[in-house]
């Protein structure tokens, strides 16, 4: 009976027509009643750069990666939330807490989400220009790599920038293998995902709706890299000038850890868990299509050397 209630929420969910109309509704209310429609930078307040808020859980052997990649990027700071973790996460992250570069926040709820968002829009607002929400396994791509802030601002006149993932597969590793991400899982799925992640302008959100889309003053919303409206969690798939490289599987050590660990995400995740453990051999064959160096690449060019940063 859930399998069944989850594939019919699933179906109307992802109806164009029926989400896109939802999330309208629910964002015109937001305008009138959202949790951060006070929210507004401090007179005299000029935010500049970009951040990035990540939610992770026993996730330290990829921190370091993560921000070295994105800090060849352009982002100038990094939220962090604890939710949770059980491992040394404190060690990839101590260099990065000695120079400032990360502010990390323990957050122990269940779920993490909307409030671990909320909490970062009011910590950015009045300082950073844009926050983008990524996990630990989403790298972001510019592709004549500029700058997350150089690329951002080709939208001076939108609150959010949504961008599509592209899913990246196992690379036939049944084992974690020694390099990093970017450079150990190299094959994607042919075509981009419908669903998108978000860079927001703190002062234009009225609310977190989910890990893909948020509500914003005004009744807007997000575009996507043409901008063109993007009106909720998905939206026709583009990836030409910008995306976000997701790591969804990895080995099958990686995804066999995570399917046995209860999701605290949010409320969704936690009543329909993404990851079964009976899915794990499917899951390593999937999404393994074609082979995209395009982080390796995006990394060389922003001055990452010859080589991909590899993994704690």
């Amino acid at each position: 009976m859930k399998e069944a209630i989850f594939r019919l929420r699933e179906r109307i969910r992802l109806s164009p027509l029926v989400s896109s109309s939802i999330y309208m509704l629910q964002n015109i209310r937001a305008t009138f009643a959202g949790r951060l429609k006070s929210a507004a930078p401090a007179a005299g307040a000029r935010p500049k750069g970009v951040a990035l808020c990540l939610r992770f859980r026993d996730e330290a052997r990829y921190l370091d990666e993560w921000i070295d990649y994105h800090l060849r990027a352009g982002v100038a700071h990094f939220f962090l939330y604890n939710n949770f973790s059980a491992d040394d996460f404190r060690a990839p992250l101590s260099r990065h807490l000695e120079n400032g570069t990360v502010t990390l926040i323990d957050w122990p709820f269940k779920p993490a989400s909307p409030g671990a968002e909320e909490d970062c829009i009011s910590r950015a607002i009045g300082r950073y220009a844009w926050v983008g929400f990524l996990d630990a396994d989403e790298f972001l791509v510019i592709k004549d790599g500029r700058s997350v802030e150089e690329y951002l601002r080709d939208f001076p006149r939108t609150g959010g920038v949504a961008l599509h993932w592209y899913y990246f597969g196992s690379n036939g590793h049944r084992t974690r293998p020694a390099c990093g991400v970017i450079s150990g899982y190299t094959r994607r799925q042919r075509q981009p995902n419908r669903h998108v992640k978000c860079f927001v302008r703190p002062e234009s959100v009225t609310q977190n709706r989910n890990s893909h889309s948020w509500f914003f003053r005004g009744a807007r919303w997000a575009v996507n890299e043409y901008g063109k409206a993007v009106l909720g969690s998905i939206g026709k798939p583009t990836a030409v000038n910008a995306w976000i490289n997701h790591y969804y599987c990895k080995s099958l050590e990686d995804f066999q850890e995570k399917a046995q660990r209860s999701s605290t995400l949010d409320a969704a995740g936690i009543k329909y868990p993404s990851r079964k453990l009976q899915n794990s051999e499917s899951a390593i064959q999937a999404s393994n299509d074609v082979e995209d160096l395009s982080a390796i690449e995006y990394f060389r060019a922003r001055g990452g050397g010859e080589s991909a940063p590899s993994s704690a």
